[in-house]
């Protein structure tokens, strides 16, 4: 090979290297997981899926993956840069992400997680299984405004009973002055 094709693949890598590091830098989550069994359409498929979470999956190769994690909390973990490895980097709704990722791997158990970085802090593969178990963002908004609301709820129930109870014992009473005659 001649220096100069040498030279261009090396700036090719570095350019990669560089922007895997913005997106570790750009994303909430990011995990690693090994893609081992899943074809090309599932992936191709989860590719599609995941993105309606505003988050994206790239195949990347160990070493550049590593040189992009130099300087996060995955960087002295050397044993999850070993075997296939895809990346899922989630920009938005952590929880949805790491929903569609552990649906799509309950489809292909030879897959799993190696591990991944949340806010920029080191999760286990545990971590990641916990994390797909929380409560979508929704479904917590939901309930903080049903919480927020009941309050609300009891009072407007507390001042419709007032007048309900009043016209209740005012048709006892007329009831009664007519049987009384």
């Amino acid at each position: 090979m001649s220096e100069a094709v040498v030279r261009r693949s090396v700036q090719k890598k570095q350019q990669l290297v560089e922007e895997i590091k913005g997106k570790i830098e750009k994303a909430k989550l990011m995990v690693i997981f090994d893609f081992t069994g899943i074809d090309a359409n599932a992936m191709a498929d989860f590719r599609k899926e995941i993105r309606k979470n505003d988050a994206e999956i790239k195949v990347i190769k160990n070493t550049i993956l590593y040189r992009a994690c130099n300087g996060t909390e995955l960087y002295d973990k050397i044993d999850i840069f070993k075997g296939p490895s895809a990346v899922v980097f989630a920009y938005e709704d952590v929880v949805a992400a790491a929903k569609a990722l552990k649906e799509f791997l309950k489809e292909n158990e030879a897959a799993k997680v190696k591990a991944g970085l949340v806010e920029g802090s080191f999760v286990s593969a545990e971590g990641i299984d916990a994390l797909a178990s929380l409560p979508s963002r929704e479904e917590l908004l939901a309930q903080l405004f049903a919480t927020m609301m009941a309050p609300v709820t009891n009072f407007v129930r507390v001042l419709n009973a007032v007048p309900q109870k009043a016209v209740m014992v005012l048709n006892a009473i007329k009831e009664e002055k007519e049987k009384q005659g």
